[in-house]
């Protein structure tokens, strides 16, 4: 598959979903936790940092650490996508 802007596939997979959609790059960190968040980021180490962090510190009150990393390369659906977690509130 071949992506002209990470971000605008971003917004096309999550653009009706998330309240927030930032930074760019080819792997997005996404946080499900109440509403749905989308980092950008360059490369998958760097995904694997922030989900570490935000992983100890949490991303809000209501986290159920419901996160996960998503190659913007591969157009598979993740399970969150399929199944969105109960702590998702659209």
């Amino acid at each position: 598959m071949v992506i002209k802007s990470w971000r605008a596939e971003a917004k096309r997979r999550w653009g009706k979903k998330a309240i927030r959609i930032q930074e760019d790059g080819q792997y997005a960190f996404l946080t499900w936790c109440g509403a749905l968040e989308v980092t950008l980021l360059p490369t998958r180490d760097k995904a694997e940092e922030l989900k570490k962090e935000v992983n100890i510190t949490r991303c809000g009150g209501d986290c159920a650490l419901n996160h996960e990393i998503i190659d913007l390369s591969d157009s598979r659906l993740s399970d969150h996508e399929i199944n969105p977690p109960l702590s998702y509130s659209p």
